[in-house]
């Protein structure tokens, strides 16, 4: 584990031969592999989930599929660290990973109280509108009653 004086400077995070990872990869790369695997199963579940209601639906499938990749590129990082492939396994890829996840944390944290129940009221507020009106009546195809011609 470094030094604190160290995590300041850049030489530290874009080492080209950063050494062999330490114990807070494994770390890591559990909390990926666990984050992966759960975005993925809430994105192929999400129908059985929020049923018939489109608006839930899209915003879980972003929320999925944005963890997923997060988590699918923090798996790639630490495992270019692991083998230590020069460019790729710099440790500034995993700190961005990182804090890519937190700042995807803290969105959706204030995503889902202030932002998605108006979103969720306005979406609700439509559908009841479009129930209501009336249906436009279907155009035949040839545009309606032709006369005929002297």
């Amino acid at each position: 584990m470094p030094d604190v004086g160290s995590l300041f400077k850049l030489f530290y995070w874009f080492q080209l031969h950063p050494g062999s990872p330490s114990g807070l990869y494994w770390v890591l790369a559990g909390i990926y592999a666990v984050g992966l695997g759960g975005s993925a199963a809430y994105f192929v579940n999400v129908r059985q989930r929020f049923g018939s209601h489109v608006h839930r639906m899209k915003i879980a499938r972003r929320v999925a599929l944005a963890a997923g990749l997060l988590s699918a590129f923090g798996l790639i990082f630490i495992g270019m660290r692991f083998w230590q492939i020069p460019v790729l396994s710099l440790r500034f890829w995993i700190l961005l990973i990182t804090l890519g996840a937190v700042g995807l944390g803290g969105y959706l944290a204030y995503y889902f109280t202030r932002m998605f129940p108006s979103s969720l009221e306005a979406f609700e507020a439509k559908q009841l509108r479009q129930r209501y009106l009336p249906k436009p009546k279907p155009k035949s195809g040839s545009g309606g009653r032709r006369r005929k011609r002297k």
